[in-house]
């Protein structure tokens, strides 16, 4: 199972949520989100200012991915509150999913309490409260 978050991303001005995994293994120095093309069509508009930028797989293999020059803003939506902006480069790919690397998850404040059954909380509430990851639709 992965831990599925309800996730806005806003970019000049537009806003879109979906859903984002947290638990992909994507890794990174600084925050980075992967973005569907499909979402990605609809909230950075026809032409984004993007630059080819190598990155290494979970595999070992090498791919060269399209990077946005500017970063977006990411937050954490939940019933009772949202944690973020966090500014991120994003990632545009094929995939279904936004996928949100662990300096990303780190910066916004989430600990992951059971990967398998996708239970987390915020820093603030550990040993207080209990989160439980979105079920996809």
């Amino acid at each position: 199972m992965v831990l599925r978050l309800r996730i806005k991303v806003c970019y000049s001005g537009r806003c879109m949520e979906g859903l984002g995994i947290a638990n992909s293994g994507f890794a990174g120095r600084e925050p980075e989100v992967v973005l569907p093309q499909a979402l990605a069509g609809d909230l950075l508009g026809e032409t984004p200012s993007v630059v080819l930028a190598e990155r290494v797989l979970a595999d070992g293999s090498r791919v060269l991915l399209p990077r946005l020059t500017t970063p977006l803003d990411v937050y954490i939506v939940t019933e009772d509150r949202v944690e973020g902006p966090v500014k991120a480069y994003a990632y545009v790919t094929r995939g279904g999913f936004m996928l949100l690397n662990d300096a990303l998850i780190s910066k916004m404040r989430i600990v992951i309490l059971d990967p398998l059954e996708g239970v987390w909380c915020f820093r603030d509430e550990l040993g207080k409260r209990e989160r439980r990851g979105v079920t996809p639709p």
